[in-house]
């Protein structure tokens, strides 16, 4: 056998030793307003994720300026599309969503169009939220980017593990 084979079968070797197991967003998680931005005035969140390969579950109680509001919602990250029923969304609105490893399993990209009946028309909302554990496993990155029509918004939230 020449060299340069056994050297390339030996890097391919090493580097599947060295993978990074995908991040488990599991925990019960709390807002750090500190390290956050770009959010809604007086905007406190915690979320309870259950995530078990493929399947992530989160329950999120989301209060902003006194009014609170549940988010209970399963997506599996399949790279597929899936329909859902937009959490506070006016009757009829509704949802098709994607989830995805992102590139060397680094986190999880969650992709929603959600379609509302309003009286001057449907309004189509695109949210792009990105989930990123940190190397210390405490602490979890939201990333939100929002479209609505003419109207762009993008938000970071940090969440430490409780």
């Amino acid at each position: 056998m020449k060299p340069i084979p056994i050297l390339i079968a030996i890097v391919c070797v090493l580097t599947l030793g060295f993978a990074a197991a995908k991040p488990n967003l599991s925990g019960t998680w709390k807002l750090d307003k500190d390290r956050s931005f770009s959010n809604a005035a007086g905007l406190d969140q915690t979320m309870t994720i259950v995530h078990n390969g493929d399947e992530v579950k989160v329950d999120a109680k989301v209060t902003v300026q006194g009014r609170e509001t549940q988010i209970n919602e399963t997506w599996k990250i399949d790279h597929q599309e899936h329909e859902f029923t937009p959490p506070g969304a006016q009757p009829g609105a509704k949802g098709k969503r994607t989830a995805s490893w992102l590139p060397n399993d680094r986190g999880i990209l969650v992709e929603d169009e959600t379609v509302t009946k309003t009286p001057n028309g449907e309004v189509t909302q695109r949210t792009t939220r990105k989930y990123i554990l940190a190397a210390d496993g405490r602490t979890l990155i939201v990333d939100y980017f929002i479209d609505r029509g003419a109207v762009s918004a993008e938000a970071k939230r940090v969440f430490t593990k409780q």
